[in-house]
């Protein structure tokens, strides 16, 4: 069964930084600059974690918050992602 998730982190240096993203952006969606909100079952988001295991060290900081059905609908930003797209209510 898929749950929204979403996921947030904090990586101490910029090579791993850029690293963390390239993996986040193939698992979901950017929604601020260290946020993502992906739409994964449990075995997917044990392939991101351990993905992400690989690049981090100790210092980083991630994130993970499973949302319930009633908080995921209930989501939605009024800003601008990076990439300068308007998102979407999901």
């Amino acid at each position: 069964m898929k749950h929204w998730r979403l996921v947030s982190y904090d990586i101490r240096e910029p090579k791993r930084l850029r690293r963390v993203a390239k993996i986040m952006e193939g698992f979901g969606e950017r929604i601020q600059y260290s946020v993502f909100r992906i739409y994964s079952t449990d075995k997917e988001l044990e392939k991101l974690r351990w993905k992400l295991a690989k690049v981090t060290e100790e210092e980083d900081n991630i994130f993970y918050l499973t949302l319930c059905t009633k908080c995921a609908s209930g989501a939605h930003t009024q800003e601008k992602n990076p990439r300068g797209q308007k998102l979407q209510k999901h």
